[in-house]
């Protein structure tokens, strides 16, 4: 289940990178709170989602040509220190009594800067920590478990600092979570095989863009992605619309216990995929259905007014959120040779991240004219209604495989697999 903590640069990397994970949740939390209860608009929850997540549009594939041709732990410590003291300026002028919503939104676009050339790098830098590259597998089911692990336990923090001490400690804990991963980044050892040609750098995108294309499984996991980025995600930053609701008086503290509902959810999906990864045979179906699962979950969501039936709900959305998500980069991550490792993974950050700043703009305008109940219940069914779409996708290229299909998908015992 551990096999991945045996190779000790990525055991001291998921240490540092979860404590980092845990203050920016709490930071995640906290602004959303701030941002409601500055202004009591839903469109401008949904408008700073849209300024954090809008830089990837245009830098996130330009980033994962960089994460193959420079180094990426340098990459990535950058990119720490720039939303370290993103957060720090927001905590000083929190402090000082100075804070805007123009602030957060301009602290949320070089936070998304930063998060446009650090995340392919870091995806490809998964294997960069590995001696023994049959862990790869483990080591990305571990480090989504971190991640998740993470969400479980921020939030609640999160909600528990706000009620208690204020939003400033939390935007605070979060500029000081990063110094550990910047200083492990700076020791571990140098396994990155970088690309030695010099083809232009628009060369390079089409040669990532032609790979992509020839391998319907990778299509098929940058879509599931991209789609649950549209519809899915943006719940997130509704959260706090909801927490008024249920919580009334105690929506801070209420905040935190549903997003923690979701990341416990997470966390549980996250063990059970470092316990056991389905097979290649039923990775696509797997990512299908939890894609539908997160769907159903989240349309109720917002008609719902019991906190434990919420929470409950919320539970199921993080666990089937996660398990697709996980499923879809292990599928990339095992397909993808190194020397086009950083261009793909960075069209799979681009999938998620190029469309979440819409999804996030579209939902607030939603959620501000037609109220929370509807737009969960639009986005909800959109996931489903995806889903549908995928397996169906899937079960025709299954049952009625060209010849062509036929000899290029034909494993080592002759059976027949989905490429």
């Amino acid at each position: 289940m551990f096999e991945a903590f045996r190779e000790a640069d990525y055991r001291r990397f998921w240490v540092s990178q979860f404590f980092s994970n845990v203050g920016s949740w709490m930071q995640t939390v906290a602004q959303g709170f701030l941002v409601y209860r500055l202004t009591d608009s839903a469109f401008l929850l949904g408008f700073v989602g849209f300024a954090n997540a809008v830089p990837s549009f245009f830098l996130m594939l330009w980033g994962g040509v960089l994460a193959d041709r420079l180094d990426r732990r340098r990459m990535v410590r950058i990119s720490q220190w720039a939303q370290a003291l993103a957060a720090l300026a927001l905590a000083i002028s929190i402090r000082t009594g100075h804070i805007g919503v123009w602030q957060i939104v301009a602290a949320s676009i070089v936070t998304g800067i930063a998060t446009s050339f650090s995340a392919p790098a870091w995806q490809a830098m998964v294997l960069d920590l590995l001696d023994d590259r049959s862990r790869l597998a483990n080591a990305v089911a571990m480090n989504s478990l971190q991640f998740q692990l993470s969400r479980a336990i921020g939030p609640l923090l999160a909600g528990l600092t706000l009620a208690t001490f204020g939003s400033f400690w939390c935007f605070f804990f979060n500029s000081l979570s990063f110094l550990p991963l910047i200083w492990i980044l700076g020791r571990i050892k140098a396994r990155q095989q970088r690309v030695a040609d010099q083809a232009a750098v628009w060369e390079r995108l089409r040669e990532g863009f032609a790979y992509v294309r020839g391998d319907r499984v990778i299509l098929l996991a940058l879509a599931v992605s991209a789609v649950a980025s549209a519809f899915g995600f943006p719940y997130l930053n509704m959260m706090p619309i909801v927490a008024r609701q249920l919580f009334h008086a105690n929506e801070a503290r209420g905040l935190g216990y549903l997003m923690g509902a979701i990341g416990a959810g997470a966390m549980l999906g996250s063990l059970a995929l470092s316990v056991r990864t389905p097979s290649p045979r039923t990775m696509l179906p797997t990512i299908v259905v939890t894609l539908g699962l997160f769907g159903a979950a989240l349309a109720g969501v917002g008609y719902l007014r019991w906190p434990a039936t919420a929470m409950a709900m919320l539970l199921v959305c993080g666990a089937s959120m996660v398990t697709c998500l996980a499923l879809c980069n292990t599928s990339i991550q095992q397909r993808v040779p190194d020397a086009m490792r950083g261009r793909v993974l960075s069209m799979y950050t681009f999938s998620f991240f190029a469309f979440l700043p819409f999804g996030n703009l579209v939902s607030g305008v939603l959620a501000e004219h037609r109220g929370i109940g509807l737009t969960l219940l639009l986005l909800g069914a959109a996931l489903v209604a995806s889903a549908i779409v995928a397996g169906i996708a899937i079960y025709r290229r299954t049952r009625r495989p060209t010849i062509t299909d036929q000899v290029a998908a034909r494993g080592v015992d002759g059976e027949l697999e989905w490429r």
